[in-house]
């Protein structure tokens, strides 16, 4: 967006010189201002209030294709246009860190305030290319004291040596076009072998060479060379080569449609193996070890969230009578147990279009899972029809495979297509062998697997109005990630929404998508009233894919920063709402 005011940098450094001292709300003349500098320009979007206010104020940067050429393959496809503006972004990024002196101000102001990028790569909005050049918005806080003056001369240092500094970085890694270009590559070739997956009867590959441990259980960051790690190899009864058209033919593990169980002494990569195949919908980083993990794009994780809200959903499937006369068919709680929570998030991903689910038998409820043929005799009537029951039917029914981690119990080897075992984070086809082991057989369910949503969504939902009971003040429009929690917690409205358990978000930024895909369901015309969360779910994700992330953008509000976000992570915050009323 091109602002309505021009300076030049003679004008501008005059202008920041005026402010100086004066009452920080005067940084407001900046907004809608470009300043026109001889290599490029500089946008206000947005001016915050006072000195670590948030939102910061957002700067828009236009570096002329003149002066910083983007190579036509660079952009020469929608994956290649993705990663060439994540590959600009954390470039940026870099050339902040290089070159930007960090809270020369009060409360943290004086600050250029970067995305910590993750690992994954994502469609973003901060970055955009033009046949006249290439956009860059980011977040800044402007200079300002204790007592709220304005700071001219950190200011100047800020957008005239330091902001020439990030440029001329970003323009050095344009040059490099090996690397530039391998990135664009790697994102390409990934979505390519993605969207044909299903040709080859696979919901996910990973290459031989992979290193799939990470370096902490806190971090996404690839395990470093000195604490070891050993390559991914795939056994070869079930290694595939699949075709990467930059990389060409790359071997490695295919998991097929179907049932596939992960089995393994503890510590061995099991998990490991699962949490790399969730993270695997999205392409990665060079280095991180993951760039040839390629999962189906409808793939979730399933777990027992225990104290979950679920608000009138089916869950007859797989519970059956309750007690208090709870019905199944109408399942209403502000307190889930393990079980119904995994089987309502087992629904909820099956209305979203999961294709795959994947669980941990340590992150699930244990009775949900299975039961064994002695607690079926001592407790015959049991409301809980166990996944164990289902799960072959998932798939010839529905279409929807299932890779289980099953590390304490050997009740899935007997419904299994497929059979891995991991030792030292090394794959060891094992299915031959489970077959000829005498092993548990499923139970047949009391009826069908019926799996249906006679939801409608009330008027009134996602509601964003935030009242804060303490300052006797409200808030018209709350949408932020918790602090410390910014990839689990959304605060929306009253709600704290928790995310926890989609692994699909992996950056602040998807959150701020996810708010506001909810801001934009209640300006939605037809209304969101009608109809069932995963239907407006589908739509808002339609109506994103058409128009683009900025159609998030609420009229008027500040400019916000957004990532991609699937159908999956969204359908999953709508039912998490603890306000979501609907009626069935």
């Amino acid at each position: 967006m091109d602002a309505d005011h021009r300076l030049n940098a003679n004008e501008f450094k005059a202008l920041l010189r005026q402010l100086d001292n004066r009452a920080y709300g005067i940084y407001r003349r900046l907004r809608q201002t470009r300043i026109v500098f001889d290599a490029y320009s500089l946008g206000f979007r947005h001016v915050q209030a006072s000195p670590g206010a948030m939102p910061a104020s957002v700067c828009e940067l236009f570096l002329p294709a003149s002066r910083f050429p983007v190579p036509g393959w660079a952009i020469s496809n929608e994956a290649r246009s993705i990663a060439a503006a994540d590959y600009v972004l954390r470039s940026f990024a870099c050339g902040v860190a290089r070159s930007a002196r960090q809270h020369r101000g009060a409360d943290g102001s004086g600050s250029y305030q970067c995305p910590e990028m993750p690992q994954q790569i994502l469609a973003r909005n901060a970055v955009s290319f033009s046949p006249a050049g290439l956009s860059i918005a980011f977040r800044v806080s402007l200079p300002g004291t204790l007592s709220q003056k304005v700071l001219a001369g950190e200011a100047e240092a800020m957008f005239f040596g330091e902001l020439a500094d990030i440029a001329q970085a970003v323009k050095a890694d344009l040059s490099d076009s090996r690397r530039f270009r391998g990135h664009c590559e790697l994102v390409e070739d990934m979505r390519h072998v993605q969207d044909r997956l299903g040709r080859r009867g696979l919901v996910a590959f990973i290459a031989d060479g992979s290193m799939l441990p990470r370096d902490s259980g806190l971090s996404d960051k690839p395990i470093r060379d000195d604490q070891g790690g050993t390559a991914f190899c795939a056994p070869e009864a079930a290694a595939v080569v699949l075709d990467f058209p930059n990389a060409g033919n790359i071997r490695g593990l295919g998991i097929r449609e179907g049932v596939t169980v992960v089995v393994g002494g503890g510590f061995h990569g099991k998990s490991t193996l699962l949490h790399a195949v969730a993270r695997g919908v999205y392409p990665h980083v060079a280095g991180d070890g993951r760039e040839r993990v390629v999962t189906s794009q409808n793939a979730i994780v399933v777990s027992a969230e225990e104290g979950r809200s679920i608000q009138g959903l089916d869950i007859s499937a797989f519970i059956g009578t309750l007690p208090a006369k709870a019905d199944p068919r109408r399942f209403f709680t502000n307190n889930a147990s393990g079980s119904t929570s995994q089987a309502a998030a087992i629904v909820e991903g099956m209305l979203a279009g999961a294709d795959l689910l994947l669980i941990d038998e340590d992150a699930s409820a244990t009775n949900f899972l299975m039961r064994d043929r002695y607690m079926r005799q001592l407790i015959p009537d049991d409301p809980i029809t166990p996944l164990f029951d289902r799960v072959r039917e998932l798939y010839r029914d529905h279409g929807v495979s299932t890779m289980i981690v099953a590390g304490g119990s050997s009740d899935y080897l007997g419904v299994a297509d497929h059979v891995i075992a991991m030792r030292d984070f090394v794959p060891v086809d094992m299915t031959a062998r489970a077959r000829g082991l005498d092993l548990p057989r499923s139970w047949a369910p009391a009826g069908p697997l019926d799996i249906s949503d006679r939801r409608k969504l009330r008027p009134g939902n996602f509601d964003p109005l935030f009242l804060n009971r303490r300052m006797n003040k409200a808030v018209p429009v709350r949408i932020k990630a918790l602090r410390g929690q910014e990839c689990e917690i959304l605060e929306y409205g009253m709600d704290l929404i928790d995310v926890r358990s989609l692994e699909g978000i992996v950056d602040p930024d998807q959150m701020l998508t996810l708010g506001h895909a909810l801001l934009l369901a209640r300006r939605l015309e037809p209304p969101a009233a009608g109809r069932s969360p995963s239907a407006l779910a589908r739509q808002v994700v339609r109506l994103v894919r058409r128009e683009g992330l900025d159609v998030l953008q609420a009229p008027a509000a500040p400019p916000v920063f957004f990532a991609e976000i699937r159908l999956l992570e969204l359908a999953g915050a709508i039912n998490r709402l603890r306000s979501l009323a609907v009626d069935v």
